[in-house]
């Protein structure tokens, strides 16, 4: 720490790290400020530590919570509570069915922010009671709206058929079983629903696969496995089909270990008796739930959106950005501390489904894992949080006169990827690498996407596997675990990434 007039030092960020578990074996060492003369001498006569503790209390109450009526169901959605209780306490929300006449009529547990209800009676109305909770208590319980199941135009069982079908033949493109979209849904008895669809998107698919064959990835096998499935239908009689999809891709030659994602979408359909599937999408963006108060401000997050799906336009012209060379004799050498980077790994691949903390959520999650997993000590805490040279994620009480209350404060680095970016390129000293190069990764690294050529850095993730050259990533927003960089580069004209090896300079 450098020490400085009058002769304090504000260790927050360093305290928060041990009771964390990061920087578990790390002090604080005292030393004259950066530059200073070396003649310049300073004598500590002696120096006192103050740490205040703040016992952990239950979570606060959910926010803002909304109910969507389903055919024999219902979607409940919710914010996270604003305070977890404690540091990054995992939390768990207690979701409760409630009939007209108050009856309990089922239960759903969950660590996200939706709950997906079947088996419930068309026509008959339900209210749904959430609490949050955690090992310290339980948060106020907070209720939904009314509403009342209704029946879709067509059976449930319809919509999910056709979506599975959907999935199966997108996965014949992918793998090449099938060249062509008509051969893909061919004999399919569904076809009509979402063939209309796939054609639209057949020569993204097939130029992605021929894209990726040219990086010597192959994909032998793809499985799309549905779950927390609900139809439910608009006023205006279309249809969105929610559900969670946990997608395995097999490569060629990792046959062992698939790439893995899962998330919630949306699959919506047209009006009427013969549907017609118009347009998938990722269901978080849509169920996003905000609170009501000044704090919906601080918890809408710009900047890092993940990008799953094809886009017309044209390749734009790379922006130059200068790389340092790699060496045989590259060592991370850190004076008073360093970086675990198979700790960030560890950290990410272990968390790669875990709870968001922000709707999106990607450089939330590989700020976690740098410093929860890699040790990586906090810079200017409580500063000015759009200074791209702090970097920090703190907690604090409020006082008594104000109400009191806990709240978070957190530097823009720590949750905007092109913010992050910028950061690391400042206060980093590690080698950069395109994709191109990505042989020269290794395990810790962190990725930074521009999707489509851009101004700026759209999304983030961190690499957790290296085999045969190839960087593996994994990412929040929509979770993914060991997925190829070549895809995501791939998945859209124009994409590009760097590779940031991080070399923390400022301690």
């Amino acid at each position: 720490m450098e020490a400085t007039a009058p002769w304090a030092v504000d260790v927050t960020g360093l305290v928060i790290g041990w009771t964390g578990g990061a920087d578990a074996n790390h002090g604080i060492v005292l030393r004259k400020p950066e530059g200073a003369p070396a003649a310049e001498g300073i004598t500590f006569t002696g120096a006192t530590l103050t740490v205040k503790y703040e016992a952990a209390v239950p979570p606060s109450a959910p926010v803002a919570p909304h109910s969507r009526p389903g055919d024999g169901g219902a979607l409940v959605t919710w914010g996270t509570s604003k305070d977890s209780g404690y540091e990054d306490t995992a939390l768990t929300y207690h979701v409760t069915a409630v009939n007209s006449t108050g009856t309990t009529v089922a239960q759903r547990t969950t660590t996200g922010t939706a709950a997906v209800f079947t088996g419930l009676d068309n026509g008959a109305s339900y209210t749904f009671a959430v609490h949050a909770s955690s090992p310290y208590g339980s948060s106020p319980t907070v209720t939904t709206n009314a509403v009342a199941p209704l029946a879709a135009p067509l059976a449930p069982t319809v919509y999910r058929d056709a979506v599975n079908e959907y999935l199966a033949s997108t996965a014949a493109l992918v793998t090449g079983a099938k060249d062509t979209s008509e051969g893909a849904v061919a004999g399919r008895p569904n076809a009509a629903l979402y063939s209309t669809l796939l054609a639209t998107e057949e020569s993204w698919l097939i130029d992605t696969r021929d894209a990726l064959r040219t990086k010597d990835l192959v994909y032998t096998g793809m499985t799309s496995t549905l779950s927390e499935v609900l139809a439910m239908p608009a006023a205006d009689g279309t249809v969105t089909l929610r559900a969670t999809v946990l997608e395995k891709k097999t490569a060629a030659d990792m046959p062992s270990e698939p790439e893995q994602s899962e998330g919630p979408y949306y699959y919506s359909f047209s009006a009427g008796t013969s549907p017609k599937l118009r347009s998938k999408a990722s269901a978080g963006q849509v169920e996003q739930r905000l609170a009501t108060d000044e704090s919906a401000f601080n918890s809408v997050v710009y900047g890092t959106v993940d990008n799953d799906g094809p886009e017309a336009t044209s390749p734009p012209q790379r922006t130059a950005y200068t790389a340092t060379a790699s060496s045989a004799t590259d060592v991370q050498i850190a004076p008073f501390a360093s970086i675990s980077a198979n700790g960030t790994a560890t950290w990410a691949r272990n968390n790669w489904n875990a709870r968001h903390d922000y709707p999106q959520d990607c450089t939330n999650y590989i700020s976690k894992a740098l410093h929860f997993g890699g040790g990586m000590r906090m810079k200017g805490v409580n500063k000015d949080k759009k200074n791209v040279d702090n970097w920090y994620r703190t907690k604090h009480m409020s006082p008594p006169h104000s109400g009191g209350g806990v709240y978070y404060l957190w530097s823009h680095t720590w949750t905007v990827a092109d913010n992050m970016e910028r950061f690391l390129s400042r206060n980093s000293n590690g080698a950069v690498y395109q994709e191109t190069h990505q042989r020269y990764a290794a395990v810790g690294d962190v990725v930074f996407f521009n999707w489509g050529g851009k101004g700026g850095w759209d999304h983030a993730g961190v690499v957790t596997k290296m085999a045969g050259g190839k960087a593996y990533v994994s990412a929040h927003n929509n979770n993914r675990l060991n997925q190829r960089l070549d895809v995501y580069v791939q998945n859209q004209r124009g994409t590009w990434a760097n590779i940031v090896r991080v070399k923390p300079r400022w301690y």
